[in-house]
């Protein structure tokens, strides 16, 4: 072979395994973080039954902010349902898990012991649901005793004949102050915001038509959830 084949040869060679060994890199480092997150919303029309007068002045609409308003129009003996009830679906979305708390204020124009009070408003929780794509499924812990209406949370005082609201968190005095209402583990699974599903429970007013003293009364309740 001649020679200078031979050094073109061995040129070829030695400029191929420079080749070979020769790379660049490049980095990009990122960082991000997921605060902790909890929305509460309307989950739907309320409901109003037993009353007499009044209506829905305000009602709920899924998927927006809570800001309903409600007539219970007449509480005395001329209405003679056994209860009025207002039911207000509330709607519950969380990254983390999260406790719903309450608070609730009566105020009324009486001034005698037989005016509406804090303790004559019955208020608990339903049943609460975990459903629809991207639920998390989880085991709530309702802190309340559920439908005032029902005849375990309430009874006819031996003594006073006042009908009152007796099972634990049954009424509004329970809520002076903001008190745990309902609690639970994270609601949603990695889905989009988009997604309008969400952890959905009722929550009932109740009051008895009674002898009440005569005048007006504004019972303003506040809902609020945090993640712990």
């Amino acid at each position: 072979m001649p020679r200078l084949i031979l050094k073109l040869l061995l040129l070829t060679m030695i400029s191929a395994v420079t080749c070979l060994g020769q790379s660049t890199t490049g980095t990009v480092t990122m960082s991000a973080t997921v605060s902790k997150f909890v929305e509460i919303n309307s989950g739907g029309a309320v409901t109003l039954t037993g009353n007499s007068g009044g209506g829905v002045t305000t009602d709920g609409v899924i998927n927006t902010p809570l800001a309903v308003s409600i007539n219970l129009g007449e509480l005395g003996p001329v209405n003679i349902n056994n209860f009025v009830t207002a039911q207000v679906p509330l709607k519950l979305r969380s990254n983390a898990p999260y406790v719903l708390s309450m608070s609730a204020t009566v105020t009324s124009s009486g001034t005698s012991a037989s005016r509406i009070v804090a303790s004559d408003v019955g208020f608990g929780l339903g049943t609460v649901s975990r459903t629809g794509l991207g639920v998390n499924a989880g085991a709530d812990t309702n802190a309340t005793s559920g439908d005032p209406t029902l005849p375990a949370n309430g009874s006819v005082n031996g003594t006073t004949g006042r009908y009152e609201f007796t099972a634990v968190r049954s009424n509004l005095s329970a809520f002076s102050s903001a008190t745990t209402a309902l609690s639970g583990p994270i609601i949603m699974n990695a889905v989009p915001r988009s997604n309008a599903n969400g952890l959905t429970v009722p929550a009932f007013f109740a009051i008895k038509p009674q002898f009440f003293e005569n005048g007006t009364t504004t019972i303003s309740v506040t809902f609020t959830v945090t993640a712990p």
